[in-house]
């Protein structure tokens, strides 16, 4: 058994996770994927903690799409005449009311719909009028054909977002570390978005452990594994308090090179 299946396995019982905010947004948004077939898989992700974030990606898209609409349908009916006539107005309007919608950062570019191309949500950031007028009034119904797979679109860096509650750690020119906190895991996340490790920290063998520094005690793990330095990997998880003594034991017992 690898090194990863062995965290796994061994894990110290969590439940943060579920108690928090955004495994609760999955919960109470999740219908919304069978909606689309490609995706529906993601409904039962409550047994997989990486899948919720994925998920989520799509959900608060969702969310955000519809909220954004129906303040540009709202503004569209309040504003005066001269002023809906004005981009600029139109548009720094809406922005007064999206302050507080999650989002990504692709070059500088606001991307609150990821699973639109950067073209699409632009419209709806940089020329929300357009949306009043077709084509575009279609994206508002009709707006399956324009859906991109948004992890192949923006990649590892969607995680890198408000989206997700993933903290980044490394980054090389093939996969990303991310760590997120109530799981006390780090992913690797390559650069089409898939998962490509797991890495549980804090086996059940501990008998206290300690949340202190994280990010710092992480990185020299991080790195080990970025360098394919297993015995160093193994190392630095036990020097930076990440496994027990009993399971250093069992690594090196039961895990394959």
């Amino acid at each position: 058994m690898g090194i990863f299946s062995l965290l796994d396995k061994y894990q110290r019982r969590r439940t943060e996770f579920k108690k928090s905010e955004e495994y609760r947004f999955f919960l109470e948004n999740r219908e919304a994927l069978n909606r689309f077939p490609k995706y529906a898989f993601l409904y039962d992700s409550d047994i997989d903690d990486f899948n919720v974030m994925r998920a989520n990606c799509f959900l608060y898209g969702l969310t955000n799409k519809d909220t954004i609409e129906k303040e540009v349908i709202n503004l569209d009916r309040y504003l005066p005449s001269h002023s809906k006539a004005d981009n600029t107005v139109f548009k720094k309007a809406l922005e007064q009311r999206l302050v507080d919608l999650p989002y990504m950062m692709s070059n500088k570019e606001k991307i609150f719909i990821p699973f639109f191309p950067k073209s699409i949500n632009l419209i709806y950031v940089e020329e929300p009028d357009k949306l009043l007028k077709e084509p575009y009034h279609d994206l508002i119904k009709n707006y399956t054909k324009a859906i991109v797979d948004p992890f192949d679109t923006y990649g590892a860096e969607l995680y890198n977002s408000y989206f997700t509650r993933l903290v980044k750690i490394f980054t090389n020119d093939k996969e990303v570390a991310y760590f997120h906190y109530d799981t006390h895991t780090i992913y690797i996340v390559n650069m089409q978005g898939r998962l490509d490790a797991k890495i549980v920290l804090f086996d059940k063998y501990m008998k206290r452990i300690s949340d202190h520094h994280m990010l710092e005690r992480i990185r020299p793990v991080v790195e080990a594994y970025f360098n394919y330095n297993r015995s160093d990997f193994i190392q630095k998880l036990y020097e930076n308090g990440f496994i027990s003594p009993r399971m250093l034991t069992i690594i090196h017992r039961k895990s394959k090179v």
